[in-house]
């Protein structure tokens, strides 16, 4: 299905911020939730023309820590959405949610208003892990909580992991990727920690106080990941994701897949693809409130700002579809504009098993997901368009 999208919904509170976490995110003692609502709805309103036409496949609340927005205000933008969008019937309704006492809400009063998915973010389940990254949970607390969770009325359940964390071991990342299995999930993202210039983790670093693993540790690890997790039916398709059969994440495969999502709420990214008109649009919000009012005073999602150009699609196609264990499939992004990667580049990483390629597929082999980055780059560099 070519005519769909997702909106993803961001909401940037949190009770503290993790000394990692680069996001846009504010302290939610700050917090103004009427205001924030009141500019949610305004931002759908601004953006129905674009996207009235497509089909709403997914909704996803995210932030900073959406769980802590009060459920009536979460009720309204739901509500909002489906008053003014075709909602598919198998429409994924999504939530972020820390492993914290203070964001367990009552899972029937979640699943009323339609949310049928949990993204819990664990992170780990050893002590100094977690001390480490800042999170207030404990591996007591979490063991407590992933038991209510996923013991609940919603039984699709995504656990967030990092590993990577200050020179960790294997023993480690196995420990925490092993417990996770005693709970009935559905799905796991790993995701490699990565100290971004904007965090207290990067002063840290400086300072020599925390170390980062080793290439390859690091691949030890991805290693171990795969295998551990496919015991248990959970398969990766996607190089930070995991997950059983059918459990894919619906709302992360429309970024993937190159389809078109709306993102509402301070600082959240939009890209509109029409392929019929072969229009290619992307834009983000401003991150403060201030600057996000005033955006969407002047409409500005709409403005000539956000064309891109149809070359610009393509690249992204590549860089997205890439990431994804099933690869790149070329049918789509050639229908908006026809494109080759350079014989010899292909040549080349065929020749160093970092890819497969047919006429209507590429895709990264298990060596070349490792280094997907530089793979991308050299395909992207011998990047070839045609007219059509």
């Amino acid at each position: 299905m070519r005519n769909k999208f997702g909106i993803y919904v961001h909401i940037p509170y949190c009770e503290s911020i993790c000394p990692f976490c680069n996001f846009n995110v504010y302290l939610s003692k700050n917090a103004r939730y009427d205001d924030l609502t009141s500019l949610l709805l305004k931002d759908l309103e601004n953006n129905l023309n674009l996207f009235r036409d497509k089909e709403l496949v997914s909704i996803h609340f995210g932030g900073g820590t959406p769980s802590l927005m009060p459920l009536n205000y979460i009720e309204q933008v739901i509500s909002r959405i489906y008053k003014m969008f075709k909602v598919s019937n198998k429409c994924e309704i999504a939530l972020e949610v820390n492993p914290y006492e203070s964001e367990y809400h009552n899972t029937k009063s979640l699943s009323n208003l339609g949310i049928n998915r949990l993204s819990v973010g664990i992170q780990s389940f050893s002590d100094e892990k977690l001390k480490l990254l800042g999170r207030k949970s404990t591996r007591e607390t979490n063991i407590e909580f992933a038991s209510k969770i996923t013991n609940s009325q919603i039984s699709n359940i995504n656990f967030d992991f990092i590993f990577g964390v200050n020179n960790e071991s294997l023993n480690s990342w196995e420990d925490d990727l092993s417990y996770a299995l005693n709970f009935d999930i559905s799905h796991v993202s790993t995701y490699l920690l990565t100290i971004e210039e904007s965090t207290p983790f990067w002063m840290l670093r400086d300072r020599g106080e925390i170390k980062e693993v080793s290439d390859e540790t690091f691949l030890e690890m991805t290693k171990l990941s795969k295998e551990i997790l496919s015991k248990s039916g959970i398969n990766q398709y996607e190089i930070s994701n995991f997950s059983k059969e059918s459990f894919e994440s619906t709302h992360n495969l429309l970024y993937w897949e190159g389809d078109s999502y709306l993102g509402i709420g301070p600082g959240a990214h939009s890209s509109l693809i029409d392929f019929d008109m072969k229009i290619y649009r992307r834009w983000i919000n401003p991150n403060s409130m201030r600057d996000y009012e005033v955006f969407l005073s002047n409409n500005l999602s709409n403005s000539d700002s956000s064309l891109c150009t149809l070359d610009d699609y393509i690249k992204d196609s590549i860089i997205m579809g890439l990431r994804l264990s099933s690869g790149l499939d070329f049918d789509k992004p050639r229908k908006i504009k026809n494109f080759s990667f350079n014989d010899k580049v292909i040549g080349m990483l065929l020749e160093e098993d970092l890819i497969e390629n047919t006429r209507s597929n590429c895709k990264l082999t298990p060596k070349g997901l490792n280094v997907s980055n530089e793979v991308i780059f050299r395909l992207i560099d011998g990047l070839q368009f045609m007219d059509t």
